[in-house]
Order: structure tokens, then sequence, then C-alpha cells
């Protein structure tokens, strides 16, 4: 079993691929939040204004999120900068 360190996350290739995460996902729940389990709020909405409130969901999710991580890979590599101290993985090569 090898030990391995996380020293820094890199915080373009998480600008590149979490947005398309937080896209499908925002997608998911609010097909759920406007459509299929509506809250009070959503089921007074016509059709059309649903996916309106959907799209702008999508968007907004995506845009929070995609910066809430942005934040925290940042946090986290000034805090193992000053510490020295970095996340151990446990990585085992497994027989197939």
């Amino acid at each position: 079993m090898a030990n391995y360190e996380v020293k820094s996350v890199g915080v373009v290739s998480l600008i590149k691929n979490f947005p398309i995460v937080f896209a499908l996902l925002g997608a998911l729940i609010g097909i759920f939040t406007f459509f299929i389990f509506p809250t009070d709020l959503a089921a007074n909405l016509g059709f059309g204004a649903r996916i309106l409130s959907w799209l702008i969901f999508i968007v907004l999710y995506t845009a929070i999120m995609s910066i809430g991580v942005v934040v925290v890979a940042w946090i986290y590599n000034f805090v193992v900068g000053k510490i020295g101290k970095g996340a151990i993985i446990n990585l085992e090569q497994s027989e197939e």
C-alpha cells in the first residue's frame, strides 16, 4: 500500500470540470423542484414560467457551487502551504 500526500489542488482543473457536474446536478434537482415534486411557489407557475425558473436555477446553482469549490480549493492550498501537511491518501494496486 502506497501513501501519497495531496500538497495542492489544481484550481484550473476544477474550473474546467466542476461546472459540467454542477450543471447536470442542478438540472436534476431542478426537475424535481419544479416539475415532479413542485414547491408551493413552483406549483402556482405556468409551464413556461417553470421552464424559465428551471433554467435560471441551473445557471445560478452552477455558478454558486463552482465558485464555492474554487474558494474551498484556494483555502485548502493556502492552509497546506502554511502548515505543510496535506491530506494523505492510501492507494493500493488491485489485481484484475
